[in-house]
């Protein structure tokens, strides 16, 4: 399978569900006493809908907990991904985890990475594929910190194993882009925590990806904080 098989393949089962075009709708907001809590939904170009509850708490000493629950209509059988995406601020270069490494992995390639804690430059997470692609990511993934020059850290944690990605580029940059040398590096760090990813392999050629590896329909709820050190 080439880098070109695995991207229009890709490409195409997106533009099927509508998922490459998503419109965000905000259903309802409630808090108070540190508290708040909003229900939104995203609306696929084909009218599928994906329900969407986030609790944001502020716990004592200031940290965030985030308790998220997705639910993913019967349709959508086979989808890339159920989590979270943010962005830092320019300058958080430096990304430590507890989780499989230190090479990429995921849910369908993750035999020979171990688990430990492993750090390593954002940069140096990329894989270059020939076509710009989902590439990066880090499986079994509980605890992350991002660093900065100046001593400031982002931590994330989560309740269960999650699949990491930390680039400087973002998955529309990656669908933009023809070939690698085309990507344009953001100062900014974009973060994705995954509850849920689909394995890589698909049936550009010989059989599809099994479906233990595969994303589909159902209620998917977890747990994750955000704080800040220095160090």
């Amino acid at each position: 399978m080439t880098d070109n098989d695995r991207s229009r393949f890709v490409r195409g089962r997106l533009a099927a569900t509508g998922l490459d075009d998503v419109r965000r709708e905000l259903v309802d907001v409630d808090g108070g006493r540190g508290r708040v809590a909003v229900r939104a939904r995203y609306v696929s170009a084909t009218g599928h809908v994906v329900e969407h509850e986030q609790t944001v708490t502020v716990e004592p000493g200031g940290r965030l907990r985030v308790d998220e629950r997705v639910v993913v209509p019967a349709a959508l059988t086979d989808i890339p991904r159920v989590g979270v995406q943010m962005a830092t601020v320019p300058g958080f270069t430096e990304v430590a985890w507890v989780g499989d490494g230190p090479h990429e992995c995921y849910p369908d390639r993750r035999s020979s990475a171990l688990t430990g804690r492993w750090s390593a430059r954002v940069a140096e997470l990329a894989v270059p594929y020939i076509r710009p692609q989902e590439n990066g990511g880090r499986t079994g993934v509980v605890h992350v910190e991002l660093r900065r020059d100046d001593g400031a850290v982002v931590v994330l944690d989560a309740d269960r194993p999650m699949q990491l990605n930390v680039a400087h580029v973002t998955t529309a940059d990656l669908a933009a882009a023809t070939h690698v040398w085309r990507l344009r590096q953001r100062q900014e760090t974009i973060v994705h925590l995954d509850v849920a990813h689909r394995g890589l392999g698909t049936a550009s050629v010989g059989p599809d990806l099994p479906s233990r590896y595969r994303v589909g329909p159902g209620s998917y709820s977890w747990t994750w904080w955000l704080g800040t050190a220095t160090g």
